[in-house]
């Protein structure tokens, strides 16, 4: 059997648990961080605000409806928008925000 000696124990890697692990750590303290799901981040991360918004502005992009009121409403990036190219470009923003957790 294993002992182990933490002065803290954060339950969850979100932006509340990070930011106590990191203060804790700066403090000189030992800390243990628990994470249910297999990645870092909490639900802010993997499945609630930055994936949404994330896939919402790929969509305003990918349909070029800003470039619109500059070029007129002719122009467009992409024709056919597909839930693959939105969910590529989700993966590549929780994975680069995973980079850093």
């Amino acid at each position: 059997m294993s002992n182990y000696d933490y002065d803290l124990v954060v339950i969850g890697s979100g932006p509340a648990g990070q930011r106590a692990a990191v203060q804790a750590a700066k403090l000189g303290k030992r800390v243990l961080v628990a994470e249910r799901q297999a990645v870092v981040g909490g639900v802010c991360l993997n499945t609630g605000t930055i994936p949404s918004k994330t896939l919402r502005a790929a969509t305003m992009h990918l349909s070029g409806y800003h470039e619109r009121t500059i070029y007129g409403s002719s122009y467009k990036v992409k024709e056919d928008i597909t839930m693959a190219d939105l969910l590529g470009r989700a993966n590549h923003v929780r994975q680069i925000g995973i980079a850093f957790c």
